[in-house]
């Protein structure tokens, strides 16, 4: 049987093979656990996810909920995780490894596409395709984004990418129709591509770069790059404008973004291009990879290292040298070399840090779709050295699948350092000590928060301090752990550190008020708790509380900061007979400061103030007991009882926008007894505010809890939310 025969024959078995190998290489994973590098944020601290219902699914679409960018998609798989395994961080894995395998296939195909059009025999398009595959399914770079539930994202926005690409690809293959009709099959795939595209974008904001994939196609194809090219992509042009616009929005709204005069022009040159090359190097050889690149320290004289001056003309040089000896050579290889750089350089030109974004100088991340470019022309040249020498076939495809295997195994063992917070951030550390300061920052967060070892905790702290790494908010944890151990006098030096850096942080007045209180430096600690309360009153009698509630010596402190006076011990129920007098008369702040002051005497407090309160709900004594619920969900924001009844108070008092914010919050808990009722609410109150569409929804949903209004009233509802969309 003919070599083309035989190959064609077990393709998909080889394929299969390949994805399996792929799945082997990422199993360590499936131990992995969550780590607080933004697993935290995405997962298991996020609510919304965890109950899908209509509310959370128009939070999902219609916030950025993570606050660092919009990703619907995204979290919605993440949510979907969630309802079948809670917090099991192995599913969460399983998931991203079983998208990634289904990548692996999709670059199969497309390869063997490419391959078609540029009429390679059968049998030369399979070694390439699979190779390349192969390549992309173990490389080592790419662990990052397989091996990071934070980072499903990467890998679901390649999916609809790839399939966008493949769906192009069947775009162009179909002929022009031979009669005129309002949407022909070759229309039809381009809707899909663009449909693709709209998805991968809702998965990651990355993904604004698939207009340019397609021309670098299109220049593969032969196609001629001109306006009426360009024109026919013009809606892909305007979605990347819209989702490139909001991300960049999202992203220099939290900082994340620095300011444009923090870098000059050429040093930006100089930082893109270093990553340019890194990013190639890396790909050839993925050696001392890190989950943390650092920007470069400078000399004293405010220089950089000689590689960031070299590192344009070493990108010029990678560039234009292939290009020029493939133009020279042959004129088709110089299409091959033009597509694979093009097809790269648009997959990372917004993430090599002309606009500098983030701490880091790189990312492993951003190679995941970027080296298919790169893979497929290092395949394709190897596959041509193999036809201008045939004698050398059986040698060269034994180094290569050599040193696939090695790639595999470098792949296995990354997936280990992501075990877990620990071992990831050690990591980095050890390969940018004194450099790695988020892995730093990080890695103590993670011995305070959750090994509650704050020995370790301040050893990388410290670390942060001892090169002045200016991050106030680590200056002033570091001041809390102090201030637990009563060493007063670096609890104070490292909230003034932290001041330093910056003054308008609310929490740090209310940290150090309460260290000089237990200093006792009363006047300073009064200045402090009452700067504390002008910057931001609400969030700052909430973080008095919550440290009152957990710590009396703390709980005595603030009682004297409040400027309340009582025998010191006395009974929790006179403090909950003035917060209730004090709310009687419209005064927020003392109803608060006696409420949290009677739970700082008794946790037991809480119950008897929630019961108070409930009996003058159904006393409808609304105004006063919507004090009282602000109180009691400023220490306990998680009882959804609590913003059920302060909705019930606020719909009572005629505060109708108000009571459809506190009854949606409420539905967010899945608590069936409430929510059946807050939605019948909202049903009532949405219709009286004149949003038909809303109390719809809602009804719907209050009849699926099993509370339904009343069959008229739902009539009632639909025919003026119909007539409206009339």
């Amino acid at each position: 049987m003919p070599e083309e025969s035989i190959l064609l024959k077990y393709k998909y078995w080889v394929l299969g093979a390949i994805c399996l190998l792929t799945f082997i290489c990422f199993n360590y994973t499936l131990h992995n656990q969550f780590t607080n590098w933004d697993d935290d944020v995405y997962v298991t601290n996020d609510t919304v996810i965890r109950t899908l219902n209509t509310a959370n699914l128009k939070t999902i679409f219609t916030e950025d909920i993570t606050k660092n960018n919009y990703h619907p998609f995204c979290m919605l798989s993440l949510g979907i995780n969630y309802q079948f395994a809670k917090l099991a961080p192995a599913t969460y894995y399983l998931t991203n490894i079983l998208i990634h395998v289904a990548n692996v296939a999709l670059v199969f195909f497309l390869i063997m596409q490419l391959c078609k059009h540029i009429k390679l025999k059968e049998n030369e398009s399979f070694l390439i395709a699979a190779f390349v595959a192969l390549w992309f399914g173990v490389h080592p770079l790419h662990v990052e984004s397989v091996s990071w539930i934070a980072e499903r994202k990467d890998v679901l926005y390649t999916f609809f990418y790839l399939l966008g690409l493949l769906t192009y690809l069947k775009y162009l293959s179909t002929p022009l129709p031979t009669i005129n009709s309002q949407l022909s099959i070759k229309d039809k795939w381009f809707v899909l591509t663009f449909i693709l595209f709209v998805f991968s974008c809702l998965s990651k904001p990355m993904a604004v770069v698939f207009p340019l994939s397609m021309l670098a196609i299109d220049y593969l194809y032969g196609r001629k790059i001109e306006m009426k090219l360009l024109t026919q992509k013009s809606l892909f042009f305007l979605a990347a404008l819209f989702f490139g616009g909001y991300a960049y929005y999202t992203q220099n709204r939290t900082g994340a973004i620095a300011d444009f005069s923090k870098l000059t022009i050429m040093e930006r040159i100089m930082y893109a291009s270093y990553g340019f090359d890194m990013y190639l190097y890396k790909l050839i050889n993925p050696s001392f990879l890190s989950t943390f690149y650092p920007y470069p320290y400078r000399y004293i004289d405010g220089s950089l290292p000689g590689i960031y001056y070299a590192a344009p003309f070493i990108a010029i040089g990678i560039v234009a040298l292939p290009l020029y000896i493939a133009y020279k050579f042959n004129r088709s290889y110089f299409t091959i070399v033009a597509f694979a750089y093009g097809f790269f350089i648009a997959n990372v030109i917004f993430v090599l840090q002309l606009i500098s974004c983030g701490a880091a100088i790189m990312a492993d991340r951003y190679s995941y779709v970027s080296s298919i470019g790169i893979l497929f022309a290092l395949a394709y040249f190897i596959n041509e050295l193999i036809k201008r020498f045939p004698t050398i076939k059986t040698i060269t495809l034994t180094i290569l699948l050599f040193l696939s295997g090695a790639l595999a195994y470098g792949c296995y063992q990354r997936t280990k350092v992501w075990h877990n917070s620990e071992t990831l951030y050690k990591d980095a550390i050890g390969k940018y000590p004194y450099r790695a300061l988020l892995s730093y920052k990080w890695l103590g967060y993670y011995y305070l928060d959750q090994v509650k070892d704050t020995d370790k905790a301040m050893e990388n702290f410290g670390v942060l301090a001892q090169i002045n790494a200016g991050d106030a908010k680590i200056y002033d944890v570091m001041g809390n752990v102090y201030r637990d151990r009563k060493d007063y006098k670096n609890a104070l030096a490292f909230y003034q550190r932290s001041l330093k850096e910056q003054n308008d942080v609310y929490i740090t007045y209310v940290d150090r008020s309460l260290a000089l209180m237990m200093a006792g430096d009363t006047a300073d600690a009064r200045k402090d708790y009452e700067q504390a309360l002008a910057l931001n009153h609400d969030n700052a009698m909430q973080s008095y509380g919550k440290l009152a509630s957990q710590n009396i010596t703390i709980a005595n402190s603030f009682n004297t900061l409040g400027n309340i006076n009582h025998n010191g011990g006395g009974p929790y129920m006179a403090f909950i007979d003035s917060s209730l007098d004090a709310a009687a008369h419209s005064d927020s702040a003392k109803t608060v400061r006696y409420y949290l002051l009677a739970i700082s005497k008794s946790m037991a407090a809480e119950k008897v103030y929630s019961e108070r309160s409930f009996a003058m709900v159904q006393a409808q004594k609304y105004l006063p007991v919507i004090e009282q619920y602000k109180a009691l969900l400023l220490v306990n924001p998680n009882n959804p009882y609590y913003y059920f009844y302060k909705g019930v108070a606020e719909f009572g008092a005629g505060k109708l926008n108000a009571s459809i914010v506190d009854f949606k919050t409420s539905l967010k808990f899945n608590k069936k007894e409430v929510s059946q009722v807050a939605a019948f609410n909202l049903a009532t109150i949405c219709d009286s505010v004149g949003d038909d569409k809303s109390a719809v929804t809602y009804a719907n949903m209050a009849t699926q809890l099993g509370k339904a209004p009343t069959p008229e009233f739902v009539q009632k509802i639909k025919d003026k939310a119909a007539k409206k969309h009339e």
